[in-house]
């Protein structure tokens, strides 16, 4: 999966998973607060995505990301918020 986009920060930390279908077939991607993609969730027993939603807060799928081909395509889609803590220094 390519981004034609050029990134806008090196700040890499994920802040939105978006669940793309149900079932078996579903995937789990993470964006980062620009909507750059950042990477899909693998998860052999569903457990990490399930955390995942559980510590999120459910959101519109921001405007750009609803946009892409690949996502319309989509059956079902879900968008969670992820919350971030500032890391002690």
């Amino acid at each position: 999966m390519t981004h034609a986009r050029k990134p806008d920060s090196t700040d890499y930390t994920a802040r939105y998973l978006v669940v793309l279908n149900d079932g078996p077939t579903a995937r789990a991607l993470l964006f980062a607060q620009d909507e750059r993609y950042l990477s899909e969730v693998i998860d052999d027993d569903g457990l990490v995505v399930d955390n995942l939603v559980r510590s999120g807060t459910a959101c519109a799928t921001p405007a750009r990301l609803a946009q892409l081909e690949w996502m319309c395509a989509a059956d079902a889609l879900k968008c969670y918020a992820l919350e971030t803590k500032p890391q002690a220094e």
